[in-house]
């Protein structure tokens, strides 16, 4: 009997857990995007949500005074965002690999001298 309520219980708890994923996932720019926006307005990084199974669509979201609006990826403004963060990203990915080549490369070259009395 025992068993029989700890299976229904975790597929509840499987299925409660499915239900969040999805909303959690679901496209975030459902009112469509802004029209015109001032660069100088906007405050910290844009967020950038890839297109997956949950939304079809790419999404750039950029906060204005307190307030989260959608950018269209296919804007200038949309394109020159796209465009900045895949320069970090690979920019970031350079310089991870040369700091790790770099680190690789001192400690093969240091040497230990041990002492023996």
């Amino acid at each position: 009997m025992k068993s029989a309520v700890i299976a229904f219980l975790t597929c509840l708890l499987v299925l409660y857990v499915q239900g969040q994923s999805e909303t959690a996932n679901s496209c975030k720019c459902l009112n469509g995007y802004v029209g015109r926006v001032n660069t100088k307005l906007i405050k910290g990084m844009p967020v950038i949500h890839q297109s997956s199974v949950f939304c079809l669509k790419t999404e750039i979201i950029v906060t204005i005074a307190d307030q989260k609006k959608c950018v269209n990826p296919a804007s200038p403004l949309g394109k020159i965002i796209l465009k900045n963060m895949s320069k970090q990203k690979k920019n970031k990915a350079v310089s991870m690999t040369t700091t790790t080549s770099q680190t690789n490369t001192q400690s093969s070259t240091s040497h230990h001298t041990t002492s023996t009395m």
